[in-house]
């Protein structure tokens, strides 16, 4: 990978972030540290000129002038070359009794108060730390180290901190580089999955494990987007070839008779019968046209955005109310049985659609004097719809191929329909990520259509 590359993609932004972070708390860290270390050092010198100075002032009350001075000669002789100690005795008249300060220096400390000035020995590198007190008939003792150790101690601390900030930012950057160019082998896998599939191979999918990452996880999500967008592309597919297929035999039976009405036109008496038989087959491809793209748009999934919560008891009354005078003229009777429900979480209009499809088929094929059931219940697990009927029943071998678009039994092609409803019922019960079967009802077909997501408080059955 070139350094240009990786400056200009995000995972290598976000090392030099990282390291940018890091370099900053070390260097915090590396600042609370020589603070505190300055503290006790300063601490330290103060501590020993407060002790220095109860010396001076206890061999002044026992030997007096001259066991002082001698004291101060022994510490100035054995004094070491890089270290700087002042002292100075005076009386009231401020007159000097004894040590090697000439004046005293300008402060307004109280007496056993430290305070520092500019080192004489060593201008402009260290400072000396000093303190006071009074001493008999009006004198002062002062005592000033000088702060070497503090000076040394920052610089050490100060290289120690520049090499170890080094080095932290060298593996920080190391370390950063290795888990970029990891990470970015994965990206890579993932664009070159996709380049994969925009060149057509559509069946390929993303590599992902199991229980992975968090790109393990894009992979998944991707993969299930493309299982999606396969699907619609084989619904759409499906549709295009359902249509094409279901249109062309009507279309060449409508140019076949407009030939042979070019040929032998119709009467004026048969005109009229010739226009209406056309029209009804006309009629009759537009609705195989509109169940078809309906049956499409509903496997599209995109429906499932104008879902809302309904009463089921409700939408099986208005569907068994819409359809009971078709029942009423073969003598048939619709019985309906819901139980007490929660609101059901689905679309409106195609879940209607499903009961009027469900209750039309078994009007079409119950004979006279029938008894049709719709039974609705419910439970933690969701919904389940039943319709019943006495007709001739459903084959076993056929109970999944009826499901098929435009596919009709032998014994219901003289009967009218499309060969669609069954079809828009099995999208539905899809769009709602629910399940629908056929039954025997010994004599009859009972068809039961389960969806999830029974919740909430209880809606009192229709009546």
């Amino acid at each position: 990978m070139s350094l240009t590359a990786m400056r200009l993609s995000t995972s290598a932004r976000l090392t030099l972030i990282n390291s940018a972070l890091l370099a900053t708390g070390f260097g915090s860290l590396l600042l609370v540290v020589t603070w505190l270390t300055d503290r006790f050092m300063v601490g330290h010198v103060q501590e020993s000129v407060r002790a220095e100075l109860r010396i001076m002032e206890g061999e002044l009350a026992i030997d007096g002038l001259r066991g002082i001075t001698a004291l101060i000669e022994l510490r100035l002789r054995n004094l070491s070359p890089g270290h700087d100690r002042l002292y100075r005795l005076e009386d009231a008249s401020g007159r000097t009794l004894a040590g090697n300060l000439d004046q005293w220096p300008p402060t307004t400390a109280a007496p056993e108060q430290s305070f520092s000035r500019p080192s004489r020995k060593f201008p402009g590198r260290t400072k000396v730390v000093y303190q006071w007190k009074p001493v008999a008939d009006g004198g002062r003792l002062l005592v000033g180290f000088d702060d070497i150790e503090i000076a040394q101690v920052r610089d050490r601390i100060r290289r120690a901190a520049f090499w170890s900030l080094g080095a932290v930012l060298l593996i920080s950057l190391a370390a950063g580089t290795l888990l970029t160019r990891a990470a970015l082998r994965r990206v890579e896998a993932i664009r070159a999955a996709a380049q994969r599939i925009l060149e057509g191979e559509l069946s390929h999918r993303v590599p992902a494990r199991a229980n992975g990452d968090e790109f393990d996880r894009l992979g998944q999500t991707l993969n299930s987007m493309l299982d999606r967008i396969n699907t619609l592309i084989a619904s759409v597919r499906g549709a295009t070839d359902n249509i094409a297929h279901d249109l062309r035999s009507p279309l060449t039976r409508h140019r076949s008779r407009l030939e042979a009405a070019l040929r032998d036109p119709p009467s004026p008496e048969q005109l009229h019968v010739w226009i209406e038989n056309n029209l009804a087959e006309l009629d009759q491809v537009l609705g195989t046209f509109q169940a078809l793209l309906r049956i499409a748009s509903v496997e599209s999934g995109l429906l499932r955005r104008e879902f809302s919560d309904c009463d089921a008891a409700q939408l099986a009354r208005d569907a068994v109310d819409y359809l009971e005078p078709l029942a009423e003229e073969k003598q048939q009777r619709i019985e309906l049985t819901v139980a007490p429900c929660p609101p059901l979480h689905g679309h409106r209009h195609l879940l209607f659609q499903l009961l009027i499809n469900l209750l039309d088929n078994a009007i079409k094929y119950s004979a006279e004097h029938a008894l049709i059931t719709v039974t609705i219940t419910c439970d933690s697990r969701g919904f389940e719809l039943e319709v019943s009927d006495s007709g001739p029943g459903i084959p076993e071998p056929e109970r999944q191929r009826v499901f098929e678009r435009l596919y009709r039994l032998d014994a219901a092609r003289n009967t009218p329909g499309l060969g669609l409803g069954l079809a828009l019922v099995k999208a539905i019960v899809g769009l709602h990520e629910g399940s629908v079967e056929i039954l025997d009802n010994g004599p009859g077909t009972r068809i039961r259509v389960r969806i999830p997501g029974a919740t909430g408080p209880l809606i009192a059955p229709a009546r």
